[in-house]
């Protein structure tokens, strides 16, 4: 029977690395063999929930007779975490192993650190940062992460239209630029269609982004990769726009359109264009029918979640599911915020009984309709030939009487 010391290495990390973080704080307490196999793991993503914790780990990496630096492969950093561009630098500086970096708060932080990152950490491959004040300086150094694939730029105020320039000849497959006021459709428009790769854009909270910008990104050539799509409309993306755009990237399975001017016919076009589409927030698009809805729902089978907050629509509308599955109260009663697989499930099996009903009572009135055109065909025909052989029999009388 084999006994832990005699487990492979690769098969001790791969175990350590699919536990909770206390239970890797536990492995390294086996043996030997598991302490140095938990090491890296337990180092590998620290929970980092306070500003007071960071703090604390970067005081245990300057001191640490060991580099555990070096094993740190992810950090992410919540709304609760602020850190000036001191303490940033003197972090990644000991972290060259980093391959995620996500500051949720990062408004202290500036060019004089964020510049830097590319330096210090060369095999990034996940960047994101959400307030800071930084430039095109910034993301000028941040081309230089050949590596990157995911980058967040949220509600970074100070940086130009020019922005994503120094990443078009990246992989960037993931791309979030929610709450930023800067783009334009002659500079960041143009420069999104060079990301090939790209799989995720977000552009929620984006108020300048009108009609034009997205017809600049509708062209064939222009995002062929595109699986999930979030925009906020603010009422003047019209259905003009966005339905040659859902043609245009038939792959999109998650799609938030909020607060736009689309109407019935874009949900026509979704339910035609979008095969595979799983998630569809709609919330706040004010001119939508529960009709369109329904046929939405009849007709993309692989929906799976709808958002419906704020668009008009009330449980009424859908009597079929059971009052049983809605919440007792609700925020915004009798309205509905969202609709579930389960409740799309009720929808779509009521449109296919109505579906059937119809088809029922259109073969019945086809059958009908086949009989009375065989009578109202063979009733000229006997009439015919009734006044035929009469003809016949007052013929052959006269000639006998004759």
């Amino acid at each position: 029977m084999a006994v832990f010391g005699d487990l492979p290495r690769e098969i001790i990390s791969l175990i350590c690395s699919l536990l909770k973080q206390s239970a890797k704080y536990n492995c390294t307490l086996v043996n030997k063999e598991f302490h140095d196999a938990a090491i890296p793991e337990l180092w590998r993503e620290p929970n980092l929930p306070s500003t007071h914790l960071v703090k604390q780990l970067l005081k245990c990496l300057k001191i640490g007779k060991h580099q555990r630096g070096e094993y740190i492969r992810v950090v992410k950093l919540g709304f609760k975490v602020a850190l000036s561009d001191d303490e940033l630098l003197h972090l990644i500086q000991l972290m060259p192993n980093l391959e995620v970096l996500e500051l949720r708060k990062a408004d202290e932080l500036t060019d004089r650190s964020i510049m830097r990152v590319s330096e210090y950490c060369t095999q990034l491959k996940s960047f994101g940062i959400t307030g800071a004040m930084v430039t095109y300086r910034s993301a000028h150094y941040l081309g230089q992460c050949q590596q990157l694939q995911k980058l967040t730029l949220a509600s970074c105020p100070n940086l130009t239209p020019l922005a994503l320039l120094p990443f078009g000849q990246l992989k960037i497959e993931y791309l979030d630029l929610s709450g930023c006021k800067w783009l334009n459709v002659a500079d960041t428009a143009y420069d999104l269609c060079s990301f090939q790769h790209l799989t995720h854009l977000n552009l929620v909270c984006c108020d300048i982004i009108n009609m034009d910008f997205i017809h600049h990104l509708t062209a064939a050539t222009c995002l062929p990769n595109l699986q999930d799509f979030s925009i906020t409309g603010g009422t003047v993306i019209e259905d003009s726009a966005i339905i040659p755009f859902v043609k245009a990237h038939g792959n999109i399975r998650g799609l938030f359109l909020l607060e736009c001017a689309i109407t019935d016919s874009t949900l026509e076009a979704i339910s035609d264009a979008l095969p595979s589409l799983h998630n569809l927030d709609l919330s706040f698009c004010r001119r939508l029918t529960s009709h369109g809805v329904r046929h939405l729902i009849s007709h993309c089978s692989n929906l799976r979640l709808l958002g419906l907050k704020d668009c008009g629509i009330t449980q009424s509308d859908f009597p079929e599911i059971p009052s049983s599955v809605f919440p007792a109260i609700t925020e915004n009663y009798p309205h509905l915020n969202t609709l579930s697989y389960t409740e799309l499930g009720y929808i779509r099996a009521q449109c296919q009984q109505q579906q059937q009903h119809q088809q029922q009572e259109q073969d019945e009135e086809m059958a009908e309709n086949e009989t009375l055109s065989t009578i109202s065909m063979d009733d000229p025909e006997e009439e015919e030939s009734v006044s035929q052989s009469y003809t016949y029999i007052q013929q052959y009388l006269d000639a006998q009487t004759a």
